[in-house]
């Protein structure tokens, strides 16, 4: 059985509004999504749209994380905090 402050937290992160912010070419687009059944198709488009701009060469960054917690690159959806920001690959020449 949960504790009262575990059962507080486990319903703060369901409640938790993320946001994939994706910069490209086209400019910046902005995903929002919780864990709720409501947001099922937004946290999917938001899913397909992180893997595959990290498949083909893309980072993305955890940021503006609170708490004094610096920003972190990160790889994998389920690990996405409030905001994460996905750049592509720079190529210099």
């Amino acid at each position: 059985m949960l504790s009262n402050v575990a059962f507080i937290r486990l319903l703060a992160q369901e409640a938790m509004v993320k946001t994939l912010r994706v910069l490209d070419s086209s400019g910046d687009r902005v995903i929002e999504f919780d864990e709720s059944e409501a947001a099922t198709s937004a946290r999917r488009e938001a899913k397909a749209l992180f893997e595959r701009m990290l498949a083909s060469g893309s980072v993305a960054f955890r940021v503006n994380r609170g708490e004094g917690k610096p920003d972190e690159k990160v790889t994998d959806f389920s690990a996405l905090e409030s905001e994460t920001v996905v750049v592509p690959r720079v190529v210099g020449g």
